[in-house]
């Protein structure tokens, strides 16, 4: 499986990258310079060394995708060459390595072959979960104030119940049919559940208490904001950018066991001002919050 990267390139790029396969390579009268095909997600990305020519597109998944005859949107190739399928043509891509041809001929009549690979995203996280549990990983090496990491649960003991609300809550994903910058977009809404309320992040374990909690919100609620963010997505890392109100964080998806994870990754608070015992500064210990979701559809 060729690894999946999308190759951002502006007009002034490509322009520069027809200079360097038409007038440094050898054989440069043959190259091909751009490709469309239908459903393409970004830019096709072009390999070329010496005579080893390639092309990787990447298409959505889905099961009624036309392997065998894909149209082909559009096509460039060296000035005064010509390629084998032109626009409006087809490529067939229906083999186990999903893999197609198309040769390129210069004005002399001379032919070189190139091959396009054909990858498939799969847009998992579209659609709507629900959140089973939010998790909060911490390590007091990070503050100084201790040896010891765990994890601890936003049901458990240290935040009470007033947490519990965000267990029914749901989160729905929606994606854009356009590519904006190349980069995948659409919003994601966080909903409260049954009980109409969000969770808050305040911590209750002595010496604080229920009437005057460690209120961890500004660190930790703003990362899946309640109600609607917007979302961008680059393929080259899989991380997906939430904004919201001008701000914004970074989700990375995960799993555990037969579920998925939403993860944010925290910015290291280790030197912030100690706070009054509570597994000796929580707060500057955590490094990780993570939700633990499943899909309903």
């Amino acid at each position: 499986m060729r690894k999946l990267t999308i190759l951002l390139c502006t007009a002034l790029l490509a322009a520069s990258c027809v200079k360097t396969i038409d007038k440094v390579l050898p054989r440069g009268d043959m190259s091909l310079l751009e490709l469309k095909i239908q459903g393409q997600l970004g830019t096709a990305v072009i390999e070329r060394d010496e005579d080893e020519c390639s092309a990787t597109v990447y298409v959505m998944a889905r099961a009624d995708f036309p392997y065998a005859a894909v149209p082909v949107e559009g096509i460039v190739v060296s000035a005064g060459a010509t390629a084998s399928v032109t626009k409006g043509g087809t490529l067939n891509f229906s083999n186990p390595e999903r893999k197609a041809k198309i040769t390129v001929t210069s004005e002399s009549g001379k032919s070189l072959d190139w091959f396009i690979y054909l990858e498939t995203y799969d847009a998992f996280y579209v659609g709507e979960w629900k959140i089973l549990e939010c998790k909060l990983a911490c390590n007091q090496r990070v503050s100084g104030s201790g040896d010891g990491s765990w994890t601890t649960q936003l049901s458990g003991s240290e935040f009470g119940t007033t947490g519990l609300a965000e267990y029914d809550d749901r989160i729905i994903i929606t994606m854009n049919p356009e590519m904006q910058d190349n980069m995948l977009t659409g919003t994601l809404e966080h909903t409260a559940g049954a009980d109409g309320e969000y969770g808050h992040f305040w911590g209750v374990y002595p010496p604080y208490s229920v009437e005057e909690p460690l209120d961890m919100d500004p660190r930790l609620r703003h990362l899946l904001h309640p109600g609607k963010s917007d979302w961008k997505l680059d393929l080259t890392t899989g991380q997906m950018r939430l904004t919201q109100n001008n701000i914004t964080s970074t989700m990375i998806f995960g799993t555990e066991g037969d579920n998925v994870t939403f993860r944010f990754i925290l910015p290291d608070a280790g030197k912030e001002p100690a706070q009054n015992g509570f597994y000796d500064n929580m707060w500057r210990s955590s490094t990780e919050l993570f939700y633990v979701v499943y899909k309903i559809k």
